[in-house]
């Protein structure tokens, strides 16, 4: 087993349907050799502090748990820079997100659905401080605010 695959068993079970492939041999056999090439770069770090930037993306994971995560592009000594930070995704008035979310101008209303992307929209100019934890450093997620 290599990476990060989901845990399979293989007892050689027909399936109920389509039983055994006449090739499954070939079929595990390119499944080992399967190989993916990673291009290793230089290591940047920010040092601690304030730092502008802007948001790339906003992304979404449900696995371990569900988190909003937004991905903040910075420029440091002529290179660019992407670093996350990610908020749980529930939405109140006190919640991280939440309070980041009224940092942008979102206007919270109870049972309504709300959208992030329209108020962390790609692009957007903002201001953030960085700590460093170990090795890592990590955004200060009560400071990323709108330039």
């Amino acid at each position: 087993m290599k990476g990060n695959k989901d845990l399979t068993f293989d007892y050689n079970i027909p399936d109920p349907v389509l039983g055994i492939p006449e090739n499954i041999e070939q079929i595990k056999q390119s499944e080992r050799s399967r190989q993916m090439k990673i291009k290793v770069e230089e290591s940047v770090k920010l040092e601690d502090g304030k730092h502008s930037g802007e948001i790339e993306d906003v992304e979404y994971r449900e696995k371990p748990y569900n988190y909003t995560d937004i991905v903040l592009k910075t420029e440091h000594k002529g290179k660019d820079v992407k670093i996350k930070v990610g908020f749980p995704t529930n939405i109140t008035e006190n919640s991280a997100l939440g309070l980041l979310l009224i940092r942008f101008g979102a206007k919270l209303e109870i049972d309504k659905d709300l959208e992030p992307e329209e108020f962390l929209t790609k692009g957007k100019k903002v201001t953030f401080q960085t700590v460093t934890k170990g090795k890592y450093y990590n955004v200060v997620q009560e400071s990323l605010k709108p330039e």
